[in-house]
């Protein structure tokens, strides 16, 4: 499991989905993420406002995890 605050735990691919950040940091699960992703199917909404409506992570988690999300894209577009 990778520590969703510490960046340096997400260098090593250099690009991650939203759900894969959260299920790697131990927030989620697969049950999880297939809800999401069936919910996101029929009503086009952004995954992190879908888990925000689940329940299932907090706006402290989704925030870090989109700043992971897009410092690592970053990393890997300036190498």
């Amino acid at each position: 499991m990778k520590n969703l605050y510490n960046v340096e735990d997400w260098t090593d691919i250099p690009y991650r989905r939203l759900g894969e950040i959260l299920m790697e940091a131990g927030i989620i699960n697969l049950f999880h993420l297939s809800m999401a992703l069936d919910v996101q199917r029929f009503h086009k909404m952004p995954m992190g406002e879908i888990f925000l409506a689940m329940k299932v992570i907090n706006k402290k988690d989704l925030k870090q995890a989109l700043f992971v999300q897009k410092t690592i894209q970053k990393r890997y577009n300036n190498v």
